[in-house]
């Protein structure tokens, strides 16, 4: 018993105790994350297999089998079929690219550049799916994060969008510019999140909306076009709070005559151009944009010749134009109002003014 109490005693016994606590420790480790890489690697495989399509064309198929590296020049093929619109066909190369490639990491830009063409092809569930488990594997792949919040609120689960782009600032808080777009990026989401809120009153809701409205002028467009469907009252005050409403004259060019508060127009000289060119203010006044003045001028002109607006809208960032309005621009995905662009037309004989 004296030879037992010693050993244990013994400082290199508790040495060789020590050393295989750790063993098992590091053993245990090791054996976990191989579990967890290959449930990774089999978790992606089922993924990309959910998603079957039909088959590519011979050559392509054959061309999979017989190159040697043949993963870069499908995947440029894939992207080019992409920007050109067919998404169908991108996305049959790269589910066949996953297919045969084992490696999980080299799953990862694929099934990033798949989940990106599912969102663009308008697919959003599997854009989501696919966003979702890239990050399971890499949370802090930042692409992935800013297209699952593209997805989400796109979806319109403005609740989840917002919990992910806080996981985006987390990432990026060395960047004051970046800082700046996702502050913004917050407060669009909170907005929108408030405007589809179903449990709120509208007095709440509406209270909320103005508490916010003059603290976040890149907001305004949007806090207009709510105010114009459920409040007027308030769009007008709003309204002509504002500096500038160049970008705002599609909002005010459809009002009906019975809807203007004319008594308040004495203050806004901007505003009550875009009337003059409707026809709805007869003076000698003119107006400051060109297209306003064209169409003021007809109204007294002897001619049979009236006119009308369209409107085009033009992305501040890349400045590109679209037929139609949005927060986040669809081809640069950057915020903010956008320019609006009048186009003038010319109103036929049987067209309503």
């Amino acid at each position: 018993m004296k030879d037992i109490a010693f050993i244990y005693r013994d400082p290199l016994f508790g040495i060789i105790i020590l050393i295989a606590i750790i063993a098992i420790i590091a053993l245990a480790d090791y054996s976990r994350n191989r579990y967890r890489s290959k449930k990774r690697s089999e978790s992606l495989k089922n993924l990309a297999r959910s998603y079957e399509y039909a088959g590519l064309s011979d050559g392509v198929l054959e061309f999979l089998a017989l190159a040697n590296n043949p993963i870069p020049t499908l995947m440029f093929l894939a992207q080019t079929y992409a920007k050109s619109g067919n998404s169908e066909q991108a996305i049959k190369i790269y589910l066949s690219i996953l297919e045969k490639t084992t490696d999980s990491k080299e799953k990862i830009p694929i099934l990033e550049a798949l989940g990106v063409t599912y969102f663009d092809a308008g697919f959003l569930q599997r854009a989501k799916m696919i966003f979702i488990e890239i990050l399971k594997s890499y949370p802090r792949n930042s692409s992935a994060l800013s297209y699952l919040m593209r997805t989400y609120e796109s979806m319109g689960e403005y609740k989840k969008a917002l919990e992910v782009l806080d996981c985006l600032d987390e990432l990026e808080v060395d960047l004051d510019e970046k800082d700046t777009q996702i502050l913004q990026n917050k407060n669009y989401l909170y907005l929108m999140m408030l405007i589809n809120d179903n449990f709120l009153s509208l007095e709440q809701k509406q209270n909320q909306i103005m508490n916010l409205a003059y603290k976040t002028p890149y907001l305004s467009k949007i806090i207009l076009n709510y105010l114009k469907t459920y409040n007027q009252a308030l769009f007008w005050e709003f309204i002509f709070s504002l500096k500038t409403v160049d970008n705002f004259i599609d909002l005010l060019w459809d009002f009906c005559k019975d809807e203007i508060p004319f008594e308040m127009l004495k203050n806004s000289k901007a505003i009550s151009d875009i009337y003059r060119a409707k026809g709805y203010i007869k003076d000698e006044k003119g107006c400051s944009i060109f297209e306003l003045e064209v169409l003021r001028v007809l109204h007294f002109s002897p001619s049979h010749l009236r006119g009308n607006i369209d409107f085009e809208y033009r992305c501040h960032s890349c400045k590109r134009i679209f037929p139609f309005d949005s927060y986040r621009c669809p081809s640069c995905s950057q915020t903010g109002i956008m320019d609006v662009i009048l186009k003038l037309r010319a109103i036929k004989n049987n067209e309503v003014d």
